[in-house]
Order: C-alpha cells, then sequence, then structure tokens
C-alpha cells in the first residue's frame, strides 16, 4: 500500500516533537513499556502504566522486576512462553491478556503486546509493547458467563418443562433447546429437538395445532397460558404451557415456554368427573347425568317439535339372584344387563343405570310410536335370555314402562314419573311385560 503524506508527516512529528509521542502513547493506550534484551532487568514503562495499576508512577523503579512481582504467576508464565515463541519467530505474535494485582488488592485485566525490535541479523535486542486495561470488558465477560451459568442452573433445575424458540421473520417456529425436565418427562432429547420445526417434531396435524398457540403468543406480544394434551414419546400428557415472548427491534425474536406437567391431576379430575357422571359397575351415565341429559334433550325436541321417548326399566327376579347366588353374581347380571340394552342405542339415545336393578332408555331418533313400542318389546324378549356367567346361568326378567314427550307428559320430570307409573302398571299386573303410557286426547 502506497504510504499516505499525512502518515510520513506523522512519523516526521513524532520524530521531532515529543509532546506528540506523549499524546499518542497517554490517549490511546495504559501504557507503553520498552525492555532492553541484553540487559534484561531494565525495562522503561510508561508513567500511564502504574498509574492504571494505582500506583504513581515515582513508586516504582524502571525494572522488569517490579512489575513481574505484580503479574499473576501463571501468567508470568505464558508471557515468557510467548515471548520466546516470538524472539525466535517474527511471525509468532507477542500478544496475550494478564492478570496485574492492583494496589488496592483487586485484579486488573491488561492485554499485552510487543514487538521484537532487531538487528540486521535478526538478533532481537529490544522489545517494544503495549498495554491496554480491558479489565471492564472482563468483568462483564465473567459477569455474561456467571449469568449464563445460572440461566443453566436454573434452566435445567426446575422441575418445570423449558423449551427455548426462534421465530423467523416468515413466522415460522424452531426449537433451540430444551431443559432436562422436559427431556424426562417428553422423552424428546436435546439432539433430537434442535433445530426442529413443531411439525417436523410432532408430526403435522399436532404440529399445526401447537404452531397456533405459539402464534397467539407472537401476535399478542405478551405471556399467554392455555392447557393442552399432547402425545409424546413418554406417553399422553396434560399440559399447563405459558409461554414469553421475546422482543427484539419491535418484533418477537424468540419465544420461551414453560409447561407444568398436570397429568396426575387432569388423571384425577377425569376420574373423579367420571365417579361424578357415571355408574361404577356398568358404565353408564348415573342418575344425575340422565336427568340433566332428558331435560336438556326434552328442551331441545320441544324446539324442533319433536319427541322423546323413555323406556323406564325395572328388573324381576334380581333380588332372587342377589341373595341366593351373592353380590358378585348379582354385579356381574347388572352388568351384562347394561351391555345388552347398549346394543339397541346409536345416535344421540342413550342408557342410564339409575341405581339398584332400575335403567332407562332414552330415545330421540323415532317419532313413530309403533316402533318405540317394537323396540321396548324387542329389549324385553332380549333381557328375558339366560346370562352364562363363570359355569353358572341366570334369567331376569324385567317390567319396561313407556312415556313419551309430549304426547303424553308435559315436561321432563312428568315424563319420568309418567314412565315410572306405566312400569308400576306392568308389575301390578304380575311382571315381566311393556306397558305404554296414554293420555288423552293423543291416544285412545
Amino acid at each position: 500500500m502506497q504510504e499516505n503524506y499525512l502518515q510520513s508527516e506523522l512519523y516526521e512529528l513524532v520524530k521531532t516533537d515529543t509532546s506528540i509521542f506523549e499524546f499518542i502513547q497517554s490517549g490511546s493506550l495504559d501504557g507503553i513499556w520498552y525492555w532492553d534484551l541484553e540487559h534484561p532487568e531494565q525495562e522503561w514503562m510508561s508513567p500511564k502504566f502504574w498509574e492504571t495499576l494505582g500506583y504513581k508512577p515515582g513508586e516504582k523503579k524502571h525494572l522488569s522486576s517490579e512489575w513481574q512481582e505484580i503479574i499473576n504467576p501463571v501468567d508470568l508464565a505464558l508471557a515468557k512462553e510467548n515471548m520466546q515463541k516470538h524472539l525466535a519467530d517474527p511471525n509468532h505474535p507477542y500478544d496475550q491478556i494478564v492478570r496485574y494485582t492492583h494496589k488496592n488488592g483487586s485484579t486488573i485485566w491488561i492485554r499485552c503486546r510487543g514487538l521484537a525490535i532487531r538487528d540486521k541479523d535478526g538478533k532481537p535486542l529490544r522489545m517494544l509493547g503495549a498495554h491496554t486495561d480491558i479489565t471492564s470488558l472482563k468483568q462483564t465477560e465473567l459477569e455474561l458467563s456467571r449469568l449464563s451459568e445460572e440461566y443453566g442452573k436454573v434452566f435445567n433445575g426446575t422441575q418445570d418443562a423449558m423449551f427455548l424458540m426462534s421465530v423467523s421473520k416468515e413466522g415460522e417456529f424452531r426449537f433451540i433447546r430444551n431443559n432436562l425436565a422436559h427431556q424426562s418427562k417428553t422423552g424428546i432429547t436435546l439432539k433430537h429437538i434442535r433445530g426442529k420445526t413443531p411439525q417436523e417434531l410432532l408430526g403435522k396435524e399436532m404440529g399445526d395445532l401447537v404452531a397456533k398457540n405459539y402464534q397467539k403468543c407472537v401476535i399478542a406480544k405478551h405471556s399467554v397460558t392455555y392447557e393442552e394434551e399432547l402425545p409424546l414419546p413418554e406417553g399422553t400428557r396434560f399440559w399447563l404451557t405459558t409461554l414469553t415472548p421475546i422482543i427484539r427491534d419491535g418484533s418477537v425474536a424468540f419465544v420461551v415456554g414453560s409447561a407444568t406437567d398436570m397429568t396426575k391431576r387432569k388423571t384425577l379430575e377425569l376420574q373423579l368427573q367420571q365417579y361424578a357422571n357415571y355408574d361404577t359397575l356398568t358404565g353408564l351415565p348415573n342418575r344425575r347425568v340422565f336427568y340433566e341429559r332428558l331435560e336438556r334433550l326434552v328442551a331441545d325436541k320441544d324446539r324442533e317439535n319433536g319427541k322423546v321417548a323413555l323406556l323406564y326399566i325395572d328388573l324381576d327376579g334380581f333380588k332372587t339372584i342377589n341373595d341366593t347366588y351373592g353380590h358378585e353374581a348379582g354385579d356381574e347380571v347388572l352388568v351384562t344387563v347394561g351391555t345388552r340394552l347398549g346394543q339397541f342405542i346409536s345416535g344421540s339415545n342413550f342408557v342410564a343405570r339409575l341405581g339398584g336393578d332400575e335403567f332407562a332408555v332414552v330415545l330421540i331418533d323415532s317419532n313413530d310410536v309403533g316402533e318405540v313400542e317394537h323396540l321396548a318389546n324387542t329389549i324385553h324378549t332380549k333381557l328375558q335370555e339366560a346370562m352364562t356367567i363363570g359355569i353358572s346361568s341366570y334369567k331376569v326378567g324385567a317390567s319396561i314402562g313407556i312415556a313419551i314427550y309430549p304426547d303424553s307428559s308435559e315436561g321432563s320430570e312428568s315424563l319420568v314419573r309418567n314412565a315410572d307409573s306405566a312400569m308400576y302398571e306392568v308389575k301390578r299386573n304380575g311382571k315381566g311385560g311393556v306397558h305404554m303410557y296414554r293420555t288423552a286426547p293423543y291416544y285412545s
């Protein structure tokens, strides 16, 4: 490169005007040093170097032993090693970061660079060097390292499953990392998750579903919390997930996810819901759900001008089985009855166990009274068939009462009452049969 006239001019000024040199070394550097390699104890250190270390220039002599007493011993060994390499080979740079002990006892980080000045035969005679105080930079670096380490401890130490995603300008999500809790609870390793999109990790359908939740966080630009159910290598799990956006230049650049495993609690909730709504023996809807559904169906059919038929079923001979063969046999009979009744149900029709040996069948898919009576008789016949349970065979009969809304009932309560009344009419007439509750003017 051709030498610029300003460069030449500056060189001449440095040669002739010492104030220029003083300005350069005091304004641009944190110390200059000049070392006599033929007399290694002799070394000139500029005043600013000692000031950086908390000393007045007059407190220190121009001897190499002065700074060697306060440099970190490990770093001194490194400096000597690098110097020997540089003196042997000019292409090997003399450049390292070393630690000095400040007068007040604190640590000062100095970048030390140097260049050997050689004679015409290449023999090194002097060393010219510069010092740069990088303590603040090093402290920042150490603080960032500490924070990173603490973040890693928190990230991997928390019991919540955590994950980090990048968000591209096009809105694509890619996983960056997941913590140990996430890896343990999901069965997805860091190697497997890193760089993947939700679709690549979970499949198209499930990936699109979770990506929609991630997108809500990006659009809102604030934390969002939701529940989700995900099929994962470790099994299906329920999560309470919170997504927090990291915003840069007005856009969401990353999303941090924190998910609490709710599988045990959710499973318990579902079990409690099952216990509350379904008969534990037969698995059929219980009395409470029966009344809730019936009331809703009646209201719906009222708006549609449709009909709801109710078959109220009480088993005949069940008490004898219970008393003779025991409750275990009786329970098996009830389960079998529930199964047989379920064979006649489709669509929105349903079967419920009302308690003891009482069952109900609700029909809404037929407005034909004749069809309802025919189905009730078919059920009656089916229930009379012998039941083989283990090595024993049992038989029960059934008394079935039928009521229809709105033909013979004004609402869900009267529908149940009238169907029950029709069932007891069968009981009064010797049990075992089907009876339709009828009131004028609908039927004669």
